[in-house]
This record gives structure tokens, sequence and C-alpha cells, in this order.
């Protein structure tokens, strides 16, 4: 009695486990786990037996199983082996197999008796974990916008779907229909035609895509019926191109950041056997929260990319129609100049003269920003061009000291050049000007004062000018920051300035095949460091 209540207990077990029993000798040996391997794969008993049910194994598993199976066979020991087994809807589910063998008195395997366990939540719970890692790195890896949206929807075939469809808000304020990717390549005469088809259908506020779009909804569709597809269809044609897709269960979820509705994610299942469910509707609606996020990145540097080219196309127009009043203003100052030199003797000459001198440095200073605005809508737009010819830099630094002496003495700084010989490469000269002018004149409002030493010398075929002062000096984190268009150390308000000149000067030193940077720290000053190569 007792060994009858045992089996009695073993085969209760094993009816109320997540597990399928079974051994080789087949169902008349069997402690009651046939019913469920055929219940799981719709398969008969007699699958069991030698090696016929490796033929509902995954065909991408197969391999490892048999290496598994053979080992185990041939050192007659326990094994344990995962794989997918194709359940009776066709569908793959993740198993573990365990098999021990039952050995004879002579240590022959008498016959094998194993379990196959349903791992298939674990191991889509890894898969899944793993995918939103992948997914978030490729998403993140770009801000084109473009670029993002094309990522989005590659990611998600064939791993995810058979078809994914992307709709997003256009810059028009209408939703459009971005991306549409197939697993299958033959299918692109139909892709476009999906692709053709409106994201908002008229008069069809159940439309998936249209719950999504309109009211932020996540949908899911397990079965896909004909009956659907005409409640679905605008037209005809638009019927036509859904029963080609061959449509066979699908979900759309919506893409939301910070309260706004995106675009929707639409996926579709078209050739395997497999259905959507609600676990799959939750994954879909994670991965869109964080695609999402990129999108809406994507989108916002997007639109700052074109502000900030607008705003360079406006400076363009604006300094060239700035220009235009400079060139009659000078004139006139000259005629008033040559008015005063006219009667030396009126009292009216001195107060003349220093009022088309005070007009004068208002002129140069307008230009000289006007030529800054010029020469960044030149950088941005990729016109900015160099005529090289064979120059000495010494020579350069020269006359663009003696040029400055005036100003430097209203700062009572003197500019003192140390160099041992003519320096000549092959530049252009009136960029290079500028580069120094730039460069000095930086030394100059900043310098608090100081002596400016310019050095200019030469070391295996590269020339460095070094431009130092003891003035206020920049913060370390600074160093490279000033470098950029509009970028200061230090207070617009204090010392004035659009903040272009060093971003001018290390567009024209990287133009030439050179670098620039800056050697400085607070209250120790700064000395900018320019290479070039004697030869471009």
């Amino acid at each position: 009695m007792p060994l009858e209540e045992e089996h009695e207990r073993l085969l209760a077990l094993a009816d109320v486990s997540s597990q399928i029993f079974w051994t080789s000798a087949g169902i008349e040996k069997s402690v009651g786990g046939l019913p469920g391997w055929m219940d799981f794969t719709g398969q008969p008993a007699e699958a069991l037996r030698g090696r016929a049910w490796l033929n509902f194994v995954h065909p991408e598993d197969r391999p490892h199983v048999k290496q598994a199976l053979e080992r185990g066979q041939a050192e007659r020991v326990a094994f344990s082996v995962s794989f997918r087994l194709r359940r009776s809807d066709g569908q793959y589910i993740w198993m573990l197999g365990r098999a021990v063998p039952l050995l004879d008195a002579d240590g022959g395997v008498r016959e094998w008796v194993g379990t196959s366990t349903n791992i298939h939540a674990y191991r889509q719970a890894q898969e899944r974990a793993s995918f939103l890692a992948r997914a978030g790195e490729l998403l993140s890896s770009s801000l084109d916008y473009d670029a993002t949206l094309a990522a989005l929807a590659r990611l998600t075939v064939p791993a995810l779907a058979d078809w994914c469809i992307l709709d997003v808000l256009g810059s028009n304020g209408q939703f459009i229909r971005a991306q549409v990717v197939s697993a299958d390549p033959s299918q692109e005469s139909l892709v476009q035609d999906v692709r053709g088809l409106t994201p908002l259908p008229r008069d069809n506020s159940s439309y998936p895509p249209t719950l999504a779009l309109q009211e932020g909804r996540a949908s899911l569709v397990r079965d896909v019926t004909d009956e659907l597809l005409r409640q679905a269809a605008q037209d005809a044609q638009h019927l036509s191109i859904l029963r080609r897709a061959g449509l066979r269960s699908l979900l759309t979820v919506p893409l939301l950041a910070h309260g706004r509705i995106l675009g929707a994610l639409t996926l579709t299942l078209c050739t395997s056997g497999r259905r959507y469910d609600e676990e799959d509707l939750r994954f879909a609606q994670e991965l869109a929260h964080r695609a999402a996020l990129s999108v809406d990145n994507a989108r916002l540097y997007r639109e700052a990319r074109e502000a900030i080219r607008l705003r360079d196309e406006f400076l363009s127009i604006a300094s060239h129609e700035l220009k235009t009043p400079l060139t009659p203003l000078s004139l006139k100052l000259q005629s008033l100049e040559r008015a005063a030199d006219a009667h030396p003797d009126s009292s009216l000459a001195p107060v003349v003269r220093s009022t088309v001198e005070a007009g004068r440095q208002q002129l140069r200073k307008l230009t000289t920003l006007m030529n800054g605005l010029l020469d960044v809508s030149l950088i941005a737009s990729g016109c900015f061009e160099l005529r090289r010819e064979e120059v000495d830099l010494l020579s350069v630094v020269r006359q663009v000291v003696a040029r400055l002496t005036p100003r430097a003495g209203k700062f009572r700084a003197p500019l003192v050049v140390e160099a041992d010989s003519p320096v000549v490469g092959w530049w252009d000269r009136s960029r290079l000007e500028q580069v120094v002018t730039n460069l000095l004149d930086n030394a100059l409002k900043y310098g608090a004062g100081s002596p400016v030493v310019i050095r200019v010398t030469v070391d295996n075929g590269v020339a460095r000018l070094s431009v130092r002062d003891k003035g206020i000096g920049i913060a370390p984190e600074q160093s490279r920051r000033i470098f950029e268009r509009y970028a200061r150390a230090v207070s617009e308000r204090h010392y004035g300035g659009l903040g272009l000149g060093l971003y001018v000067a290390r567009a024209i030193v990287e133009a030439e095949g050179g670098r620039v940077h800056v050697h400085s720290a607070l209250g120790r000053g700064a000395t900018f460091v320019v290479e070039l190569p004697l030869r471009a």
C-alpha cells in the first residue's frame, strides 16, 4: 500500500507541475508526463522515441541540443540544456531540458528520464531587458532626427515585428508617415504603398494609429480579421493594401514625451504563428517611452539648428545691409575733414577735426563688428576661402603691431616683439593679419595694462606665434569655451564686444591646418599659442 500511495503522489505532482515529464522508453513507462507533451506540442507520444522530438526544437537550437545529448549519452551522465520548443499553436517557447540516465546492473543505460521546464517568461524578461539596453544605446547615439526615426524602425524588425510603421508629428503640425519597414526585402513595392497611406483616415476613430495620434491611447488587436480590415479601410485601394500586407496581429503605442504626442509606433505580425498579447503591449509601451525621449531630443536639436541657421542667415544679411551706409558715412567724414583743413583759422576747425576723429573711431568699431559677423556667416555656410601665398609671419606681426601701437598707448600696454629671424610660410596674408589683430586686441582688452609680448619662432616645419599678457587671466574650465561663437569668459557689460574674435581666429588657424590654444589661470594672465605648418 505505501508503494501505491507513493506512485499516486508522484502522478499528482507531475500533473500539477509546470514541467513536461518524459522517458526514452515511451508511453508505457511514462510517469504522467505524456499528456503534457501531447497537450503542449500537439504531437503524438511516439515522437518521444528516439530523436524524433528534435524536429519540434527550433532549428537554431538543434545543434547545441544534439551536442549536449550526445555528450550525456557518451559519458552516461545527467545533463541540462535550454532550447525553444514549438508549441501546438506554432509559437516557440523557451524550455530548460534536464535528463538523467537510469543504469542497469551492468552500468549500461536502461533508459533516460527527464523534464522540460517552461522558462519562457524568464528568458523573455532577460532578452527584453537586453533589447531595451541596446535600444537605449542606439537611440541615444545620434541627435539627427531622421536617423533616430530610422534607427527606431529598424530596431523592431524582425526582433519584435514583421512590419513597423512610424507616424510622427511634422514641422507643419500635421502627422506624417515617416518610416515603414518590412522584414521581407521583396516587399519594397508594398512598403511604398503603405508609406503612402495617411496616418489619420477620415471618420475612423477606432483605427489604432488614430487612437494613438489623437488620444494617446495604445491598442492591441490579437487577431486581425478581414472584417476588421474592412472597417479600418478608407476605400477599396486601402483595403487591398491592408490585405496584401497579410496582417495577423498588431499593436499601436503612442510616442509621448513631456505630455505631448509626438507620434505612434505600430508593430504587426504577418508570417509567424504567434500573436501579440498584453505583455507584448506593455513591452512596446516601455520601448515607445524611451524612444519618445530620444525622438524629442532629436526634434529639439533639429529645431535649435534651424533657429541657428536662420539667425546666421539674418546676421549675414544684416551685416551686409549695415555696412552699406558706412561707406557714404566715411566719405562724409572725409569731406568734413577737408572743409576744416580748407579753413584752418576758423574757430570751428578744431571742433570739426575732433568730431571727425571720434566719428572715425566709431566707424572703425562698426566696421570691425560687421566684418566679424560676415566672417561668422562665411564660416557657418562653408564659404570660408583662403588665398595662400608666400608670407613672412614676422613681417605680418610687425605691421599689425605698428598699426595697433596708438591703441596700445591708450591702455598703457607696450607691445614687445621677440623674434630671431623671419618665419616664411604658405598662408593667406590678410587672414593671418586678422588672427594677429584679434589676439592682440584680446590681450590689450584683458591685459590690465600689462606689457603684451609677441614671440615668433619656427621648429621642425611648424611656425609658432605666442601672445602673452599678465592680465586678469582665464579660468581653466573656460579655456576651450572661449574659442566658440559668442563665447566669453567675462561679463560683456564690462568688456563689450560680440565674443567673435577668438572664434574667427581659431577658424582661420584650423583652415590653415594649424591649431590654437591657451595657457592661463585666473589673475595670472594668459598666453595664446598659434601653431601653423609652413605649408598646409
